[in-house]
């Protein structure tokens, strides 16, 4: 399993970061398109993250690709969970130097 956490440019949207780290199209979402999941991979976007001298915004992703086992309720449930962790943590107020 892969944690990643990525700064984009601010006004990205979930999709455009899902699409930079796989080739296969999520194919749920929730949150107006906040979170977007498959059954063995999940994308988010901080709400607060923002750094504001760079203009950039945190996105999460969890990604268990190895794997032939598939839940994307599992995966909704992780992404969520995952991003509302980084949203608390040094993470969100560290930006990229």
């Amino acid at each position: 399993m892969n944690l990643t956490q990525f700064w984009l440019e601010k006004g990205r949207t979930t999709a455009y970061f899902a699409r930079g780290q796989t080739l296969d199209d999520p194919t749920e979402s929730e949150q107006g398109g906040r979170f977007l999941y498959s059954g063995y991979e999940a994308f988010g976007k901080t709400k607060t993250c923002v750094d504001k001298k760079y203009g950039q915004e945190l996105y999460t992703a969890v990604q268990a690709q190895g794997s032939r086992h598939r839940d994307t309720d599992a995966m909704k449930r992780l992404i969520v969970a995952y991003t509302k962790e980084v949203e608390k943590s040094a993470a969100c107020t560290t930006p990229p130097k």
